[in-house]
């Protein structure tokens, strides 16, 4: 990831003599031991709140895409036309909620956290990583 411009470039610093990437090597060891704090139960309630998070965006981008890039070639379509697709968000969605609603204290205080701070870390990340050259298919 850092070498992709996600991460700071120091977490891409490669061991001299083994090659590995040793400082991402050592920051993600000690993410791993603050979280074998916690049982497994917890951390899988918080990993489903980021799930839940990316299904999200998932469904919600389908809608923005239909009606942005209506000129793209589509793998598959939404049947139904606007009920269809207000189906595939909707039923994520309320079922999102239901989970979210039904999990239990920790992963409700805790997983607001990352989903949170989720929208600022994306301009963080906008801002300092540098702009890349976008191929588009009409020039390939």
């Amino acid at each position: 990831m850092a070498e992709d411009g996600y991460l700071p470039p120091m977490f891409s610093a490669r061991h001299p003599r083994y090659g590995t990437p040793w400082v991402a090597i050592i920051a993600s060891s000690i993410v791993y031991v603050l979280l074998a704090q916690k049982t497994m139960v917890q951390l899988l309630t918080v990993y489903v709140w980021l799930r839940i998070g990316v299904t999200i965006l998932t469904v919600l981008s389908s809608g923005r895409l239909r009606n942005t890039k209506r000129d793209i070639p589509r793998p598959f379509r939404i049947p139904w036309s606007r009920a269809g697709l207000f189906y595939v968000v909707g039923a994520p969605l309320a079922m999102s909620v239901v989970a979210l609603v039904g999990s239990d204290p920790f992963a409700r205080k805790w997983g607001p956290v990352p989903v949170l701070l989720a929208l600022p870390m994306y301009f963080v990340i906008r801002k300092f990583r540098p702009a890349r050259n976008v191929v588009s298919p009409s020039t390939t």
